[in-house]
């Protein structure tokens, strides 16, 4: 350090700072100090630091299964960014809505001493348990299984409020939703209600504000995509096939993820069927809309923001343990593409 404060031409307490503290630095002394380490070649001692400042500077991230919905994928890699961008390192578990793996993975974080956990999203409030127990600070992220922890929630409504009127205002009355079952993932109701019933409800909502047609058989729910096997859109092909067996098929669909929506879209191409042509179809997550054919509309999060969030709540819950948690709350938004056209 001494080498890096030489090259800079500040003081060894000043090459700390900008490591450490940044924010007590000015921008000319920072730019000085960032060449001088990257000419030197200078890395932190990551035990010294970790015993210095009486933290890991670790953040674990326990998410569902990223290699079955790239939607944790996109996630986990705005949080991992934005965590490295402020100094810490993140370990990732995917515990596949197994419990006993929720529960080896906080194991492992306590033992690895991590400052924070983010869940995207827990199983249950047992599985949390141990850290609120140890005073490490919990962020949730989407869905909430307990309560007492901060959490970064969206409001699926405001997305679906925008889907349906994009639909109604192309003609279509018969809308179709296919979507995650309340009783297939009894989730916790910190809230009273869970993530399924939650989009459920609003398009529902949005149904009865458009006056649209309200038949029960244009709703199939199920699971967003089987936990076993190497075919995540089985569940979207089955719940389309299940629409198009009905007597008077629906003209559009929204689905609430993409994982359903490319499942959809494989069940209309083998029915011979082609989007948006003979069938709307609009997704959720806006994770791989853009890489199917067409291009899909979809229902999308604002993950760079609530990857922030999260690490802002974190660093604020680990320098400020006494404070009181927060919720924020993002607005989902609709990006329309090219799979919707007139009914």
């Amino acid at each position: 350090m001494g080498d890096v404060a030489r090259h800079a031409g500040v003081s060894p307490a000043t090459v700390a700072r900008v490591l450490y503290e940044p924010d007590k630095v000015g921008p000319e002394k920072q730019r000085r100090v960032r060449e001088a380490l990257k000419a030197t070649g200078y890395r932190p001692n990551a035990v010294a630091r970790g015993l210095r400042t009486k933290r890991s500077w670790t953040i674990g991230l326990i998410v569902v299964d990223g290699s079955l919905n790239p939607f944790f994928s996109q996630l986990s890699q705005a949080i991992r960014s934005e965590a490295l961008a402020r100094g810490y390192n993140v370990l990732m578990f995917q515990h596949g809505m197994k419990p006993e793996i929720e529960a080896s993975a906080v194991v492992q974080l306590l033992q690895q001493r991590a400052d924070a956990v983010i869940f995207s999203y827990g199983i249950n409030a047992s599985g949390l348990a141990p850290l609120l127990q140890a005073g490490v600070p919990v962020i949730q992220i989407e869905q909430e299984v307990c309560g007492g922890t901060d959490a970064v929630l969206i409001d699926p409504a405001s997305g679906i409020d925008q889907a349906i009127d994009h639909l109604q205002a192309l003609g279509h009355r018969r809308i179709a939703f296919i979507g995650g079952a309340p009783d297939r993932y009894n989730r916790a109701r910190v809230h009273g209600t869970s993530m399924e019933e939650d989009r459920l409800a609003a398009f529902k909502a949005a149904i009865a504000r458009h006056r649209l047609d309200d038949d029960p058989a244009l709703i199939r729910l199920g699971l967003y995509f089987p936990l076993t096997g190497d075919d995540p859109a089985s569940e979207g092909r089955k719940m389309m096939r299940d629409l198009l067996g009905i007597e008077r098929r629906p003209t559009a669909v929204l689905a609430s993820s993409d994982i359903l929506a490319a499942g959809a879209l494989q069940a209309l191409g083998e029915a011979g069927l082609s989007v948006p042509d003979d069938m709307s179809l609009i997704g959720f997550d806006n994770s791989i809309a853009n890489l199917l054919t067409p291009p899909l509309s979809s229902v999308g999060r604002p993950l760079q923001a609530m990857g922030l969030a999260a690490i802002d709540l974190v660093v604020e819950a680990i320098e400020n343990p006494d404070r009181k948690v927060r919720t924020l709350v993002y607005q989902t938004e609709l990006v329309v593409r090219k799979s919707t056209a007139t009914a």
